[in-house]
């Protein structure tokens, strides 16, 4: 049986009358890719929200790697290895490719606030940095300022920071966010990269079906702040609830 990495139970998160998640329970096998889905208002970004500790939950718990995590701040459960990205894109953006990558890795290390540690220490973090522009194919751009980039790189970049700090799972907040069509299939690629290496496991808030359909283990389904659905992309795509509740007859038609 797989590990279980995230656990929530029963959930709940009330901003005044409106509750934005109703008792949502559910539960991440590492080293797999998750994509939690459905329309606008459903609660997605609330549940990232809860579990990566910028809001703390009306009630319910949050468990990463056995730990109870409900309500800690977002650096502290960062350094228990769970990164987490936002749909408004969010770089450095006048630090260049290496700097991003390499302050990334040095935050996660014990030289975070050291302006004069050692040199070998300090080259470990180098080192990760170039690997990293590596894995998201950015090192020909290592020297560029990040606000010069494209917006296609700017979010392959916003993945790197993330991966450079080596985390056990990374919550993706709609990373194709405001990227044109073909910028896209670049971003597919690289989602595709990270879970074939099986070294992070991955949980997604995306519109996009193409891209949901491509990368996706398992589809969670989010109505109204309540967990209706979970699967396979096949499960899912044929699961008639889902059909009515959400997608209104196809999975092609959800954008």
């Amino acid at each position: 049986m797989s590990e279980t990495v995230l656990l929530t139970e029963n959930l709940v998160k009330n901003f005044g009358g409106v509750a934005a998640n109703q008792g949502i329970t559910l539960s991440v096998p590492a080293r797999t890719f998750c994509t939690v889905i459905g329309p606008n208002g459903a609660g997605k970004t609330t549940l990232f929200n809860l579990i990566s500790g910028v809001l703390r939950p009306t009630a319910g718990r949050v468990r990463f790697r056995g730990e109870d995590i409900t309500g800690l701040p977002p650096h502290l459960i960062s350094r228990r290895g769970l990164a987490r990205s936002f749909q408004i894109t969010n770089i450095f953006p006048n630090l260049t490719v290496f700097e991003n990558l390499r302050l990334s890795a040095q935050a996660q290390g014990h030289d975070s606030f050291r302006l004069l540690a050692e040199a070998e220490r300090l080259a470990a973090y180098r080192d990760t940095a170039v690997e990293v522009a590596e894995e998201v194919g950015l090192t020909s751009r290592l020297s560029t300022p990040a606000a010069a980039l494209p917006h296609g790189d700017k979010r392959k970049l916003e993945i790197g920071i993330l991966l450079a700090a080596r985390p056990a799972m990374m919550l993706l907040d709609e990373p194709t966010a405001g990227m044109s069509r073909e910028e896209i299939p670049g971003i597919i690629k690289l989602l595709e990269r990270i879970r074939a290496a099986g070294s992070c496991t991955m949980m997604m808030v995306e519109h996009k079906m193409d891209v949901v359909m491509n990368v996706s283990d398992v589809i969670m389904v989010l109505k109204e702040g309540r967990l209706i659905a979970q699967g396979t992309p096949a499960q899912v795509a044929a699961d008639p609830v889902v059909q009515e509740a959400y997608l209104g007859g196809g999975l092609s038609r959800a954008e």
